[in-house]
């Protein structure tokens, strides 16, 4: 053993070495006082040393001390001997390297160890740390930790506290961990563990928490949890565990937190629920549930959040979910549940979330409801409620979201709504309302959509809409509406989308209506509007859909038009046009012109109306032909009512539903669709129905005879042409329609027929990211929390599909195009499995994957698409969402040179003002950090789905200390290189 003065020596030339860089302090030891300390004291002072993060902080700093029990985050016991260490990011950004180097043999009254949201510290969790046999407290959370959590930890007998959560480990839960029979808390969240939850964790009897969310465990509940009567958290919640869940379950009478959602498990909630009476939280949303919600949940009287949403649970809800007192936010959402909504639910009063939409509840909206004061969020859409809207709904003054779509509800639209004027968000569509549109909806300040299409609304549309200074968009199609179109209309400076069509409007079209200058979509068909086309029309250069067909317009085609850059379907058929064609509109993509009085040469291509001086002998034509069509229908409509009364299959309890066009399957959708509804929603696919098109094909709006909107992607014609096996579509389709994930697009199923074929998706109200983001007003609407959000749901969505669907699936096409947005601006994954479908015997070689500029390098020699493939998209569309363009430039090789030069806050999107909130900093570096992560050019050193899904659930930060406006690029590209698998 060396000397203590020796020790001393090397001391000093460890730290002189490793500080050499702050030459304005003096560090020093004396061998006097090193003679004072013993060598196991010396030995962990070295071995601290020797890890280099105190070094770090030195030379950061310049607070040195030879004493090293102050040193920062080391706590000592009167023996001078270490007994903890605390290391947080916000207190010591310098821990680099792998866990290894701490040599946790030199420690041997270590009792708490804590290194909490280091990023940069890597490796394994090493063996040795079994020697800390005086261990309580082990704390290694939010680190970039790999590999798998040793057998060994079972030696740690006095360990209380186990937090191993937010890191990359893999393998199983080790059964040892039931020998720890001391723990407390046990957190393995935000992992990728794999494999059951071990029984022996039952053996654990002193256990309150145990939380092993986010990973990829599968198996059942074990029944040994059971003996865990102190537990008081039980989060298993993100994972993929089937079975039923235990009757046992109800032993835990300690238990105030109970998440199980977004699992596979089956069968019904059991009674014995009822006396977990501590409960506070009680989630099973996402999962395949069924039966009954049981009575004795009535019994958690201090239950404040209960989500049994997205199941399969049937019957009615129960009346004693009223003596929830407590009970903040009630979803039961996507379920089959029937029957009235009880009276009783009115005494739910510090109610601020209710969601009871997608199931089958009949009778009326109960008036108690409006005795939910302090409500923000009311949807009771698509169920089968009847009666009026009750007026007692305007007393829920805090109410900012009512959607009661999809619904058979009758009377008038109460006036007193116009009381809400907290509300952003109205929908009342898809029902049996009449009389007028109250001029009180014009005090709803806040109002950003209205939607009342498919009523018997009538009487004229009320000027005080022109108040409504924060509206979106404005739907009133389908109604009987009558009078001009209010000229205060062009007011709404902030409109994108207005669709008045359907209805009995007249007069001629307002120049007014032109100051909505943010419109991209302006639909004013099938009414009884006259007159010309106003001029000022080139003031919409947003406008990317327009439609005024079906109504008596005339004059000429105004030559403004044309100045508008981005349109792309035009629909001016069946009016009373004259004139030439101009050649700046023949060369709109989607154009339609037909059954009007052009005079002059019209191309070939446009040739749908008769020329004028055919027009009495046209006239006589379409006279006949429409009275052999109506013939014909008639005998076809006796000849399918019929054939439909021989042969249709009723619907399952399930929502099953399958007919045959030549092979009409529909899977995931409450109600009755045939193809014929389809064909006539569409009018078998006319370009005016036409939303959009993509690589594999063409996406229309249909409104089906319900009113429910959804979206028919028809697919072309030479991906039709190389199906290999209508058995394989077939089976695909249905595995894709059983996809739920609050992130991706719902496919409800999928029609092929001689004619065509088209998949049936759930509809997206705000359209594709691409289009917002290039609508300045859209943009500026998308703030920087909104785009947080859509970064972090496309990963979310991408985890799901890489790595909780069997087998995997690989979406190839991720781009702004493809990331739709509904009304609240939440994202959502579209044309995912397309690829599947169509190429089921082919492997993951392909000629061409994905849109040009969001493809990832590789692809450009190698032909092979991978996850990783995604994973690069998905960098490309995060950037974009930031940069609020596409990053064109910043994903050039030659950009890195001047990314020192670049700073993270002159990249970002200039239509928005700086963030100023810090927890939105925190948000978007961490973005900046994941993305350039996922546009790393080596496949494999880019993270996975799951990794960055499981980085954003964590809401991890990342190590910086310097000023936000400072950050540049080139830290960012460096910050990145934690997130490694």
């Amino acid at each position: 053993m060396a000397s203590a003065s020796s020790v001393s020596r090397l001391v000093v030339i460890i730290i002189l070495i490793n500080v050499g860089a702050i030459s304005d302090t003096t560090i020093s030891v004396t061998t006097s006082a090193a003679g004072l300390l013993s060598s196991p004291i010396l030995l962990e002072r070295e071995a601290l040393l020797a890890t280099g993060w105190w070094v770090n902080n030195w030379a950061t700093t310049g607070n040195y001390t030879s004493d090293h029990c102050k040193w920062t985050g080391i706590s000592c016991n009167s023996a001078v001997s270490v007994i903890g260490v605390s290391l947080l990011w916000y207190e010591n950004d310098n821990i680099t390297g792998e866990l290894g180097r701490f040599k946790f043999s030199c420690f041997p009254n270590l009792r708490s160890f804590k290194i909490r949201s280091n990023y940069l510290l890597s490796g394994s969790i090493p063996s040795e740390i079994t020697v800390l046999s005086t261990i309580r407290t082990l704390e290694l959370t939010s680190n970039n930790l790999t590999g798998i959590i040793p057998s060994e930890m079972g030696r740690l007998r006095n360990l209380v506290h186990l937090d191993l959560s937010n890191n990359h480990l893999t393998g199983h839960i080790p059964p040892t961990l039931g020998r720890l029979s001391k723990l407390k808390i046990l957190n393995l969240s935000s992992n990728s563990l794999v494999g059951n939850v071990p029984s022996t964790l039952g053996h654990l009897t002193q256990l309150t928490t145990l939380a092993i969310a986010s990973n990829q465990i599968n198996g059942s509940i074990p029944l040994e949890i059971e003996n865990l009567k102190v537990l008081q958290v039980l989060d298993l919640s993100r994972n993929e565990i089937g079975g039923s869940i235990p009757s046992t379950i109800g032993h835990l009478k300690r238990l105030r937190i109970l998440d199980l959602s977004q699992n596979k498990l089956v069968g019904p909630i059991p009674s014995s629920v009822g006396p977990l009476t501590q409960l506070t939280t009680l989630n099973m949303h996402s999962n395949r549930i069924n039966g009954s919600i049981p009575l004795e949940i009535g019994n958690l009287n201090f239950l404040q959040v209960l989500g049994l949403s997205d199941n399969k649970l049937e019957g009615p809800i129960p009346s004693t979910i009223a003596s929830l007192v407590s009970l903040t936010s009630l979803s039961l959402h996507y379920n089959n549940l029937i029957g009235p909504i009880p009276l009783t639910l009115g005494h739910l009063n510090r109610l601020t979330d209710l969601d009871l939409s997608e199931n089958k509840l009949v009778g009326p909206i109960p008036s108690s409801v409006g005795h939910l004061n302090f409500l923000q969020v009311l949807d009771l859409s698509n169920n089968k409620l009847e009666g009026p809207i009750p007026s007692t709904i305007a007393s829920l003054v805090n109410l900012t979201y009512l959607s009661l779509q999809d619904n058979n509800l009758t009377g008038p639209i109460p006036s007193t709504l116009g009381h809400l004027d907290r509300l952003t968000y109205l929908d009342l569509s898809e029902n049996k309302l009449v009389g007028p549109i109250p001029s009180s909806v014009g005090h709803l300040n806040f109002l950003q959509v209205l939607d009342l299409p498919n009523n018997k609304l009538e009487g004229p549309i009320p000027s005080t809409i022109a108040s409504l200074v924060n509206l979106k968009s404005l739907s009133l199609e389908y109604n009987n509406l009558t009078g001009s179109i209010p000229l205060t209309l062009g007011h709404l400076n902030r409109l994108t989308f207005l669709d008045l069509s359907d209805n009995k409007l007249d007069g001629p079209i307002p120049p007014e209506l032109m100051n909505c200058s943010k419109l991209t979509t302006l639909i004013l068909g099938n009414n009884l509007l006259s007159g010309s086309i106003p001029s000022q029309i080139g003031k919409l250069q947003e406008l990317y859909y327009l439609d005024l067909s079906c109504n008596s317009i005339n004059g000429k085609i105004p030559y403004q038009l044309g100045a508008i850059p981005g349109i792309h379907t035009v629909d001016l058929s069946m009016n009373n046009l004259s004139g030439g064609i101009p050649v700046f509109v023949r060369k709109v993509p989607h154009l339609d012109v037909s059954g009007n009085k052009f005079g002059g040469e019209i191309p070939t291509t446009l040739a749908n109306a008769p020329p004028p001086h055919h027009k009495m002998i046209a006239t006589l034509l379409v006279a006949i032909i429409l009275a052999m069509v109506a013939f014909l229908a008639l005998i076809f409509g006796i000849l399918i009512i019929r054939r439909r009364r021989d042969k249709e299959v009723e619907p399952t309890g399930t929502g099953e539903i399958t007919k045959c066009a030549d092979e009409f399957a529909i899977w995931n959708y409450d109600g009755r669709i045939t193809f014929q509804d389809m064909i006539e929603a569409t009018e078998d696919f006319d370009i005016k129905y036409c939303i959009g098109t993509g690589g594999y094909g063409s996406v229309y709006r249909a409104r089906l005879p319900s009113g429910k909107v959804v979206a028919l992607k028809k697919l072309h014609r030479s991906e039709t042409e190389e199906l290999a096996s209508l058995e394989s579509f077939r089976n695909e389709a249905r595995l894709l329609s059983q996809i739920r994930h609050r992130n991706i697009v719902k496919l409800y199923g999928f029609c092929l027929h001689k004619t065509c074929m088209f998949l049936i998706y759930e509809y997206m109200e705000m359209g594709s990211l691409f289009c917002v983001l290039r609508t300045d007003e859209e943009a500026i609407g998308l703030d920087w929390t909104k785009r947080v959000n859509i970064v972090k749901g496309m990963a979310h969505a991408l985890s799901y599909l890489h790595h909780h669907c069997t087998p995997p699936i690989v979406h190839r096409d991720i781009s702004s195009n493809n990331i739709l947005l509904n009304s609240e601006l939440e994202a959502f994954v579209a044309d995912f499995g397309i690829a599947r479908l169509l190429n089921f015997d082919s492997s993951n070689r392909t000629l061409l994957a994905g849109t040009f500029g969001y493809i990832a390098p590789e692809l450009a020699y190698t032909m092979i698409v991978t996850e990783k493939c995604d994973v690069y998209s998905f960098g490309v569309v995060a950037l974009e969402v930031l940069v609020g363009r596409h990053p064109e430039a910043l994903l050039s090789s030659s950009s890195s040179s001047l990314d020192k030069n670049i700073k993270l806050i002159d990249l970002l999107d200039p239509r928005l003002p700086p963030p100023g909130d810090q927890m939105i900093r925190q948000d978007i570096i961490l973005v900046s950090t994941v993305v350039f992560s996922c546009l790393r050019s080596q496949p494999k050193s880019r993270p996975t789905m799951q990794l960055v899904s499981n980085e954003f659930i964590a809401r991890n930060k990342t190590p910086m200390q310097k000023p936000f406006h400072e950050i540049s690029i080139l830290e960012l590209r460096n910050q990145e290189m934690y997130l490694v698998d």
